[in-house]
């Protein structure tokens, strides 16, 4: 198993990438110790309600790699994975998700759908693992800045 905590720079990369966007939400996606891309939500920017984190850093790997199998990646997410974005996760065979704050702490501060991302891969064929709650002092700080 991966040793998270040597992965701090990576939620940090996440956290700069949503502190720059101004928005809670910022997705990293690194093998190992290396982190490949970085994208905040563009929900607002792009006027595209599909344009989360997760979603805008998983286009931005699969073009700069021109494949759309990213398996042996890990994604870091200051929040927890909605529905959308957990399916893409699933599709695109990202096997470990690591995330700050759960979808019960994001409603507190906005409106969810409360489905969890682990009920979600359970529900597929893809075995992931998932670490939650990492760093999430810093990524509920997002949530109360920019929600």
């Amino acid at each position: 198993m991966m040793s998270i905590k040597s992965n701090k720079e990576i939620m940090q990369a996440a956290i700069h990438v949503a502190e720059r966007n101004e928005t809670p939400f910022g997705a990293a996606l690194a093998m190992g110790n290396e982190l490949f891309a970085a994208a905040a939500n563009q929900t607002s920017q792009k006027s595209d309600p599909t344009a989360h984190a997760e979603i805008e850093v998983i286009r931005k790997l699969a073009d700069q790699l021109q494949k759309k199998d990213l398996s042996g990646f890990t994604l870091y997410t200051t929040c927890e994975p909605c529905p959308m974005c957990m399916s893409a996760i699933i599709w695109s065979g990202i096997s470990t998700v690591v995330y700050g704050c759960d979808i019960p702490i994001i409603s507190t501060y906005m409106k969810q759908i409360q489905i969890r991302a682990e009920e979600i891969a359970q529900k597929s064929s893809a075995d992931i693992e998932f670490h939650p709650g990492f760093m999430l002092t810093e990524c509920e700080d997002l949530l109360r800045k920019y929600s």
